[in-house]
């Protein structure tokens, strides 16, 4: 062996004990457990590729475990195992780096009057009120769930939960994958998901690249929806063709809120509910006292005696506009939703319409609270549900343009999102848990 060989031997050995690593070509680098933050919300992939399986995600902020970096991607630990992200959306160390370049100059457009405050969060004061569908620009700081935005001469700081990234509010779908299982179709990524549909494996899916709570952003029936990230995969299945849907031979509505359920059997699952009115397609067929019907795509059935070949009446004659007391000062679509409401849900006996407020829904006539009675037990909760959802379906006819409960808004404008949780405003009525908000339409 000559003396060369063995000198560059005896430094390679040298720099090895140290702790050092030499890098060629093609050799990974090693950072032994190197906590790194996301700069923004990325996936986790099973493997060092955008071909790979996503099984989770980061929100901007989340702190992991890094193990080794190499040709763009990060080794991180991840649920007792390993898993990859994308280098790029990683910055070592705990500490959160600048938002100042997060979105910076982006447009984003208000989908409801919002008050626009010196700092990030309801204890700041307001500078103004932005109106609905006004133009804002993001400064790139974020907080609470607030951005700084710029309108006109103006700074100040906006709740996220109001701002669309366009009119229709819809991201942008960046991808393909398929389901590997029958999947549910969920409204949101956390506990308080409702069930859209359920699709079959081998489904296509178009999905936005943002993974929450372990589901995967998808765009479904021109909505945002959720499946579970787990369940969906780069290659199409070899299952065959999802058979053709039964003939449907007719239309019937529901008498009362009406549960939509995956069988005809007593151990069916329910998968949606519709409020009283809704118009059904049917297909002729029944069993164990449940008619098949298509819905949302697919079969399913519903208790065949709530059904009736007359749309229910909804809206009764209670004199001229005006003649009740919570009228005074609504504007005509508010008023129809009271007129509906007061038939639909006999059992809310209080609403609140006129009042000051710094939002102008109220002060304008625009905005009525039902009021639930019992608000605090498992009936009254399922009843402010049950309204909410009425007041969804009927959006259209009654002119609503969004709606508040338990937390959550739903917007006419924004309706692809289904409903959004809101941050905590401090206090029952403040987070509309008392009783159900509804702005309609001028």
């Amino acid at each position: 062996m000559s003396n060369t060989i063995r000198a560059v031997r005896s430094i390679t050995a040298l720099l090895a004990s140290a702790g050092v690593v030499v890098g060629l070509t093609g050799i990974q680098t090693a950072t032994a457990d190197t906590q790194m933050t996301a700069m923004e919300g990325v996936n986790i992939r099973s493997g060092p590729s955008t071909r790979n399986a996503i099984v989770g995600g980061l929100y901007r902020g989340q702190t992991v475990t890094a193990l080794t970096s190499s040709n763009g991607w990060t080794k991180i630990r991840f649920v007792g195992s390993t898993a990859y992200i994308a280098t790029k959306y990683l910055a070592r160390g705990r500490s959160l780096p600048a938002p100042s370049q997060v979105n910076s100059g982006r447009v984003r457009v208000t989908t409801s009057a919002l008050n626009l405050r010196k700092g990030p969060g309801l204890s700041y004061p307001a500078i103004m009120v932005v109106g609905d569908g006004a133009r804002v620009a993001l400064t790139g700081k974020t907080a609470r769930g607030y951005a700084e935005v710029s309108y006109g001469t103006a700074r100040g700081w906006l709740s996220t939960q109001y701002l669309a990234s366009s009119a229709s509010g819809l991201p942008r779908a960046s991808g393909i994958r398929y389901a590997t299982a029958d999947l549910f179709v969920r409204t949101t990524s956390g506990s308080d998901f409702k069930v859209v549909t359920e699709v079959k494996k081998g489904t296509r899916l178009a999905v936005t690249g943002t993974t929450q709570n372990g589901r995967a952003q998808i765009i479904y029936g021109g909505a945002a929806r959720w499946v579970t990230a787990a369940y969906l995969s780069n290659q199409a299945s070899s299952k065959p063709s999802t058979p053709a849907l039964p003939r449907v031979v007719g239309t019937r509505y529901a008498t009362t809120a009406l549960d939509i359920r995956s069988s005809s059997t007593s151990s069916a699952r329910t998968v949606a509910e519709v409020p009283r009115g809704t118009a059904l397609s049917i297909t002729g067929v029944t069993g164990g006292g449940r008619a098949q019907i298509v819905f949302n795509r697919t079969v399913r059935w519903v208790t065949a005696r709530y059904l009736s070949t007359k749309r229910p009446g909804t809206i009764v004659s209670a004199g001229t506009i005006g003649s009740y007391a919570v009228e005074r000062g609504l504007q005509v679509n508010a008023i129809k939703v009271h007129r509906a409401a007061m038939a639909a849900w006999p059992q809310v006996r209080t609403y609140y319409g006129v009042r000051p407020d710094a939002i102008p829904d109220h002060p304008s006539g625009l905005a009525l609270d039902l009021m639930i009675p019992n608000y605090t037990s498992a009936s009254g909760r399922a009843l402010g549900t049950r309204i909410a959802a009425w007041a969804q379906a009927n959006q259209a006819r009654l002119g609503i343009q969004y709606i508040i409960w338990n937390q959550h808004i739903w917007n006419v404008r924004r309706s692809g999102e289904g409903w959004r949780y809101m941050a905590d405003r401090g206090g029952d009525s403040a987070n509309h848990k008392n009783h159900v908000h509804i702005t309609v339409v001028r």
